[in-house]
């Protein structure tokens, strides 16, 4: 049934992960550059400077991000293999987690080193990382009730 709970959670969690696409991660303004973090790319603020990162630097936070938006969709038409869906949202827990521990531990630090600058986070973008790992670990649990029930309905047959 694609009108259970998990499915709302699920949905949830994609459109959360979609606000990345639209909002900054974060804002760096130092001494040597000021430069805003997408999830998609880097903007410096700074005219003609020669900044040393792509595209290629925040393209596994895209990679991740997308992955786990389009994830979060076709896990929802998956709702008759309630074992496979276990399985592919704690994959999409731990991709979050992961992300989110590869923006506070790796870019946030490389950027405040390359920037001379402390970071000022957009509350919607890094917020929306954290929003989705509860909606994941709600739609996970609503998962698990289902096959319980499922598992006690056949014993009674």
């Amino acid at each position: 049934m694609l009108q259970r709970r998990q499915s709302v959670f699920l949905l949830l969690a994609a459109i959360a992960l979609s606000l990345d696409f639209f909002f900054p991660l974060a804002s760096f303004f130092g001494e040597q550059d000021s430069i805003i973090l997408y999830i998609y790319k880097i903007i410096s603020k700074v005219p003609d400077s020669n900044m040393p990162y792509t595209f290629n630097f925040v393209l596994p936070l895209l990679l991740i991000n997308s992955l786990c938006v389009v994830l979060s969709i076709g896990v929802i038409f998956m709702y008759k293999n309630r074992k496979a869906q276990m399985r592919i949202v704690k994959f999409l827990l731990f991709l979050v987690i992961v992300m989110t521990g590869l923006f506070f531990l790796y870019y946030v630090d490389t950027l405040e080193k390359y920037t001379g600058g402390i970071a000022q986070y957009n509350y919607v973008g890094v917020s929306a990382q954290l929003v989705a790992i509860v909606f994941y670990v709600i739609a996970f649990r609503g998962i698990i009730h289902d096959e319980k029930l499922i598992s006690s309905a056949d014993r009674l047959r």
